[in-house]
């Protein structure tokens, strides 16, 4: 007998998407975000939807949530390293919405004369789940396997950051949408007339092609579900059959620059993660 599955938003909080493996992003003590917020609400910082914002307070100690004139959000973690500049310090602060999903901004931070300053924002990255990689001159590049960003397919994705100078470039390597919300998006996609969904579970970065360089390697699992065009357009979890799973290896090499998936992974993501 075919097992029943509930089909259901992957296990997503706002500390990110569930995923085993290597991260270097993490929870900031209790002193470090407050200095965090505190270079973010500076009102000197241009952060889009984020300025003017405010540290909340319960029971008159700062929490590490803000409020600002469009949004209320909670810092989740920060992603250390030297991104615009060698033997730079700089981090990545994400704060997220209160909701199942994040849905939030990540701004870059510079340690500078011994305070933190708000740089940027970093739009379409959520750095909950993150790895540093080697660019040529010594800067660090960020690969990200987390919850894709406001106005992409509900679900995971698989993005690189990078800086020149001080512009930023975010590229969307993969993207793993949620079979109940894709039609939310692109009515009629491809991946709700096969019916299937592609969910990363681990990742590892080893080298794979003995450049010295980690690659990266996503496991996910590919399960086709019974049922009609329905499926993508129930909005909330449903009881929905499994046809068949399987798991798929999916490799990527790092150019230096960006990820760049093999033949056999970029043959996988055609067919089962861009919904066309």
């Amino acid at each position: 007998m075919k097992q029943v599955l509930m089909l259901t938003l992957l296990p997503m909080t706002s500390a990110g998407l569930a995923v085993s493996g290597p991260s270097e992003s993490r929870v900031p003590r209790a002193a470090e975000g407050d200095a965090i917020i505190r270079a973010v609400c500076d009102p000197r910082a241009a952060l889009g939807r984020l300025k003017g914002c405010k540290q909340v307070s319960y029971g008159g100690r700062p929490i590490p949530e803000i409020l600002g004139p469009q949004t209320r959000l909670t810092l989740s973690t920060v992603f250390p390293g030297s991104f615009t500049a060698a033997n730079r310090q700089e981090l990545l602060a994400t704060f997220c919405t209160e909701t199942e999903s994040c849905s939030g901004e990540t701004v870059l931070l510079r340690h500078t004369r011994g305070q933190w300053q708000a740089i940027g924002l970093v739009p379409g990255l959520i750095a909950t789940n993150c790895l540093t990689y080697p660019r040529p001159g010594g800067t660090q590049a960020v690969v990200c396997l987390s919850e894709s960003a406001r106005n992409e397919p509900i679900g995971s994705a698989l993005k690189t950051a990078s800086w020149t100078g001080a512009r930023v470039k975010v590229e969307t390597v993969a993207l793993f949408p949620l079979l109940a919300f894709r039609d939310f998006f692109n009515p009629g996609s491809a991946q709700c007339a096969g019916r299937w969904q592609l969910d990363p579970f681990s990742w590892d970065d080893r080298d794979r092609n003995a450049d010295r360089v980690p690659d990266l390697t996503i496991l996910a699992a590919r399960t086709t579900y019974q049922g009609g065009p329905d499926l993508c357009r129930a909005g909330q979890g449903f009881n929905a059959q499994a046809s068949g799973s399987v798991r798929n290896d999916l490799t990527f090499v790092w150019t230096g620059e960006t990820l760049r998936p093999t033949g056999n992974t970029t043959a996988i993501l055609d067919r089962y993660a861009k919904g066309r």
